[in-house]
């Protein structure tokens, strides 16, 4: 599927056991001497964690896999082991960790997950997410909730903040919903069955507008933690 297909770096195709030496038919325990395989340094967290690259993932499921995997790398587990096992376990769980820290909260997966994403055009450039009008938008939004808590509106500003921030998250939630359809389609193509270009525009389109949204999003919520602090807003309490 060309920009679609997900190149996973766990692939064991010529990947040897750190101890035996053993051909590895599973990325992250060895068959044959049943010692852990340190996570290759190209490997990102839905692999890591054994899931799909998908914007909207079961929580439950993926909180299953992280204890899964945390009782596999677990120091604890470790402890009795020879040296270079006990690193490979300190650095797997730590990255274990991280994994599971950012794709639990779905704004930080969604912007890792288009960290992944190879598209080709500035979409995912920081720098040009946000256009002039936006930008000149959250500056006059900045402005207005500093001239409410100025004359004691705090309260009036932070719900204000609150629905603004409220009504992105959900338009961010509901383009990851699409984005995901989308690629599901497109998988369940045989290679020989490229995408239309209809459905390749809609898909970069709405990768484009997620990025956008999350990066404004980040601006809202440094509004927030600059103007309206949780002291600000307790002393009209």
């Amino acid at each position: 599927m060309g920009e679609h297909t997900h190149r996973h770096s766990g692939d064991m195709a010529s990947s040897l056991c750190w101890n035996c030496k053993g051909t590895l038919e599973e990325a992250d325990l060895c068959g044959t001497c049943v010692k852990i395989q340190p996570f290759k340094e190209g490997r990102d967290y839905f692999d890591i964690l054994g899931l799909p690259h998908r914007l909207v993932i079961d929580s439950g499921i993926l909180t299953e896999k992280f204890h899964e995997k945390s009782r596999l790398f677990h120091p604890d587990f470790h402890r009795m082991e020879i040296h270079t096992e006990q690193e490979i376990s300190l650095t797997n769980a730590s990255r274990l960790n991280q994994a599971f820290k950012t794709l639990k909260d779905p704004f930080l997966r969604a912007a890792y997950y288009l960290s992944l994403q190879k598209l080709g055009n500035p979409a995912i450039d920081p720098k040009k997410r946000l256009s002039p009008q936006d930008l000149m938008e959250l500056m006059e939004l900045k402005e207005e909730l500093e001239s409410e808590v100025a004359i004691g509106h705090q309260e009036k500003a932070f719900a204000r903040l609150e629905k603004e921030t409220k009504n992105l998250e959900g338009i961010i939630l509901g383009n990851m919903q699409e984005i995901d359809q989308l690629e599901s389609g497109a998988e369940s193509l045989s290679p020989d069955q490229p995408l239309t270009e209809e459905t390749l525009e809609s898909l970069q389109k709405k990768k484009v507008r997620l990025s956008r949204d999350l990066e404004y999003r980040k601006y809202i919520l440094s509004i927030r933690r600059e103007i309206l602090t949780p002291a600000t807003v307790k002393e009209t309490s």
